[in-house]
């Protein structure tokens, strides 16, 4: 499969790397105090550093294209079980009446189609703004070429739109015609799809996270070269938020470098391939490095949002500028100088702590139906919220899910005492 043809690859490629050469020349003006041949070294370490573990781009396109449509068919799937099991409480509560059961899976699988084109916006601007530059011919013209690249972000948003209407159309139109009351597990289902499609980006790049580490280099001689690359962007955007340091905006532009930053250090793939499953001690000697890294450049983050004067947010941005100068020269012990050991977590512990909100969910959702002063109709919905929030906890999805899921839980359980007083 080829994104783009030959010619226009070669020409992506080459404005890539033009551009990243030229985003080097602003990292390497966060360092003022250094000289220009200190400052050129920091340059060129940072650009063969990105260009050493950066991908092709015809393999991004490839491999960003069979992350959407691998959750795509991921959401389609947890939508089909997702609507069994509403269906399932939905018969067992007798809303079975007038509401016949695909109505749920279709619920959610329109909710998800408006949460995904609203997690999409920013493409839907980039679509519209090309057909406006192109024209409607145009537009057409590009997307019967050959070159996937043209065609498949265009064809993928309209057919969610397209989707989406007639999903929500068939959802809205069988939905009014369930009896007053009845209608929780329906809400429930679509208040779950939206929250899933609002997530839609995360799962994209979860996936193409996952697809992306199978081209990663064992052998490279720089393991750390993506840290290096994401810590100098991160210097660089506290260095240039100087003038505006107490601005809320600016301090989420450095945090978010920094997320990229301590994502990229806890990266152990390198580690996994270079080694064997037998070799536990190398393993979690890697982990436990690699988790001392990442908890130091979190330690910056925490640290920049709690900066109240310039000179707090400069020691911040001295403390970063130090990193990125030891990682140039390969000095490690400089760099983990002011880091704290971190303790061993066995795999057991760590899959705990993945599924353990998880699992108290699901107990919840057999305990709550059960206490007294909660109705059956109640109850239906109520497991099904909690068996629903059970499933995006295991997913990117639970950390913006929790506050949601947690409104309608408590508008479903007290809406009955609401209404009486």
């Amino acid at each position: 499969m080829q994104a783009l043809s030959n010619d226009e690859l070669l020409h992506e490629e080459t404005e890539w790397i033009r551009d990243f050469a030229l985003r080097t020349h602003q990292y390497a003006l966060a360092f003022p105090d250094h000289s220009d041949v200190e400052r050129r070294e920091v340059r060129l370490a940072v650009l063969h550093a990105w260009i050493r573990y950066r991908y092709p781009l015809n393999l991004q396109y490839v491999t960003n294209y069979a992350a959407t449509v691998v959750t795509a068919l991921g959401m389609a799937a947890v939508t089909a079980v997702a609507g069994a099991t509403a269906a399932v409480f939905a018969r067992d509560g007798g809303d079975s009446a007038g509401a016949p059961w695909w109505l749920y899976p279709t619920a959610i699988w329109a909710a998800l189609c408006l949460g995904a084109l609203l997690a999409a916006r920013e493409d839907l601007r980039g679509i519209v703004a090309v057909i406006g530059d192109l024209g409607l011919g145009g537009m057409l013209r590009s997307m019967t070429r050959p070159q996937i690249a043209y065609w498949f972000v265009p064809a993928t948003v309209l057919i969610t739109v397209l989707v989406g209407v007639a999903a929500s159309w068939l959802a809205v139109g069988t939905a009014l015609s369930v009896p007053p009351g009845r209608q929780s597990i329906s809400a429930a289902a679509g208040l779950f799809g939206l929250i899933l499609g609002l997530q839609s980006n995360r799962w994209i790049s979860t996936v193409e996270g996952l697809l992306n580490r199978r081209y990663q280099q064992p052998h490279r001689p720089r393991p750390l070269d993506a840290v290096l690359v994401h810590l100098a962007a991160a210097t660089s955007a506290c260095f240039q938020g100087r003038a505006r340091w107490w601005e809320a905006e600016n301090i989420r532009l450095v945090r978010a470098q920094l997320a990229t930053a301590t994502a990229a250090a806890h990266d152990v793939t390198t580690v996994r391939r270079r080694t064997t499953l037998t070799e536990v001690a190398a393993r979690r000697q890697a982990r436990q490095f690699r988790a001392a890294l990442a908890e130091l450049v979190r330690r910056h983050d925490r640290a920049i949002t709690r900066v109240h004067t310039a000179q707090e947010y400069d020691a911040v941005t001295s403390s970063l500028r130090s990193g990125v100068l030891a990682l140039v020269a390969g000095d490690l012990a400089s760099l983990m100088e002011h880091s704290s050991a971190e303790p061993p977590t066995s795999r057991a512990a760590r899959l705990l702590r993945r599924t353990g909100s998880s699992l108290a969910l699901v107990a919840f959702a057999l305990v709550i139906p059960l206490l007294p002063g909660v109705d059956g109709a109640t109850a239906d919905g109520v497991r099904v919220l909690l068996l629903m929030t059970a499933a995006l906890a295991l997913t990117p999805a639970s950390d913006s899910a929790s506050s949601s899921v947690r409104s309608a839980l408590e508008r479903s359980l007290f809406a009955k005492g609401g209404g009486g007083s």
